[in-house]
């Protein structure tokens, strides 16, 4: 084959998980990378779980990363027709055969060969009944399942990432791949897939090198070329536990957490890429649009190594993108976010332009800016610093001190409310905390905010003034 085929094979049992996102891009990144196809695959065999909702979920996650897809969706649910085709074809050649073992056989089984210290496996008891047996088996009324007959012999495939595999034939016990009620399984359904797709090329996460050796005796059995395996670094958090349906903060692992905390798709995009991958050739360039990550991307850069999932690490990159957008981008991203009501559209403008130097994704947005509009409240105790030495009394005189010299500055902002404010420091021989705590304060009722002259000058002159007076009238009742 020479065209390269991929595919993105997602369950649509739940939101798409950020591992999912993840083995989805290098998919892309690959077949872009070398003009190759890709395939979108719903494999809900699941049917209790699979929903249309998730399936539609999965559309727009990929969409939302500015990836695509050329053919498809194609639903392993409408696909039974062709299943049992290959079924058929399987039965007759005799690697498959039918196991009437019931569970409580299998139990038992199980239960002997751990007292006997041995791994839990099938024992092929079915696997040379007689068509006799089989016969009176079906005529009690006994529904079997369908297994693959493994062979006795070496599985051998070199992996892109981690090199040559092998796995002895003996150590695989007969794998079901049909259910008693007649549902084909996945180790059955995703090799006919991958083969009637044509699929050069199976990219998926290291969790899935242990069904390696099965699929690959599955293509064999049925004739049918043998893809490339390429197994990814699984996603770990910070302790380098296994990165499961949460992430170190407790928050859904998901894309539409991140989407819904704020996140830019070009950050996220760029953080994923360089989960356990990097550019090679000594190069220390950290951001990459996709078009450049689809021209770099190489196997040869993948680690064997699990991949950490560091949020503040996804921060640093968000917080690059955001930077990168014009004034005019920004106030639109963050709107959405917003849980007050703006109707000084300039003040807006000035304070995303302020909170942007320290927003590291739009979810903060509330945080950073709710200070700017509305009324605020100061509390009473927020007026005392002792780090800073300021008390209930210096926070009056910081107050009185402060507002005729505001008062009389006409050509309002922060250049001048700063040169004004630092001179009156100087002249009364404080501390610049003594006067800027009580003012900071008073202008914004929080610990935390930008800076004093900052802050007035988004605010502007009138309500500036109005509220350090306010404070002021708070202090002195």
């Amino acid at each position: 084959m020479d065209q390269i085929r991929v595919r993105f094979p997602p369950s649509p049992t739940g939101p798409m998980h950020i591992g999912t996102a993840r083995t989805l891009l290098v998919n892309f990144l690959f077949a872009r990378g070398h003009s190759g196809k890709i395939v979108f695959r719903s494999e809900d065999t699941d049917r209790e779980r699979s929903t249309k909702e998730f399936e539609q979920e999965l559309f727009d996650g990929i969409k939302w990363l500015g990836l695509d897809f050329d053919e498809g969706p194609f639903r392993q649910s409408e696909r039974d027709e062709i299943y049992e085709k290959y079924f058929e074809q399987l039965k007759t050649a005799g690697k498959i055969y039918p196991c009437f073992c019931t569970p409580e056989d299998l139990e038992a089984e199980r239960k002997l060969q751990n007292e006997q210290k041995l791994p839990p496996r099938y024992s092929g008891k079915c696997r040379e009944l007689s068509p006799t047996d089989v016969k009176k088996m079906e005529s009690d009324g006994r529904k079997p399942v369908w297994r693959f007959r493994v062979p006795d012999e070496e599985i051998k495939f070199t992996d892109l990432v981690r090199g040559e595999i092998s796995e002895r034939g003996e150590n695989i016990a007969d794998f079901v791949i049909r259910k008693s009620d007649g549902q084909f399984l996945y180790h059955f359904t995703v090799v006919v897939d991958d083969a009637e797709m044509q699929i050069s090329h199976v990219i998926r996460g290291e969790d899935h090198i242990s069904n390696t050796s099965k699929h690959i005796l599955i293509f064999e059995a049925l004739g049918t070329l043998v893809p490339q395996f390429a197994h990814l670094p699984l996603l770990l958090n910070k302790d380098r536990s296994k990165m499961s349906k949460r992430d170190e903060s407790g928050k859904p692992a998901t894309i539409d957490r991140l989407k819904a905390d704020g996140y830019l798709p070009e950050a996220v995009v760029n953080f994923l890429a360089l989960l356990g991958w990097n550019p090679g050739s000594g190069s220390e360039q950290e951001f990459f649009s996709l078009d450049e990550l689809t021209k770099k991307f190489d196997f040869s850069g993948v680690a064997k190594a699990g991949a950490v999932f560091d949020l503040e690490r996804l921060n640093f990159f968000n917080a690059h993108y955001l930077r990168e957008l014009t004034e005019a981008e920004l106030v639109e991203k963050i709107k959405p976010f917003l849980k007050f009501e703006v109707d000084d559209k300039a003040r807006l403008a000035k304070a995303v332009k302020l909170a942007s130097e320290r927003m590291k994704f739009l979810g903060e947005a509330n945080s950073f800016l709710h200070y700017f509009f509305g009324e605020i409240d100061p509390p009473l105790e927020l007026f005392e610093n002792p780090k800073m030495k300021v008390d209930r009394a210096k926070s009056i005189e910081a107050l009185e001190q402060s507002l005729p010299i505001l008062e009389q500055i006409q050509d309002w902002d922060s250049a001048e409310i700063q040169k004004n404010l630092l001179a009156l420091v100087e002249k009364l021989g404080w501390k610049n905390g003594q006067l800027l705590w009580p003012l900071r304060a008073a202008l914004t009722g929080e610990k935390f905010s930008p800076g004093v002259w900052e802050m007035a000058d988004v605010l502007g002159r009138e309500e500036s003034l109005q509220r350090i007076r306010k404070a002021l009238d708070k202090l002195k009742k």
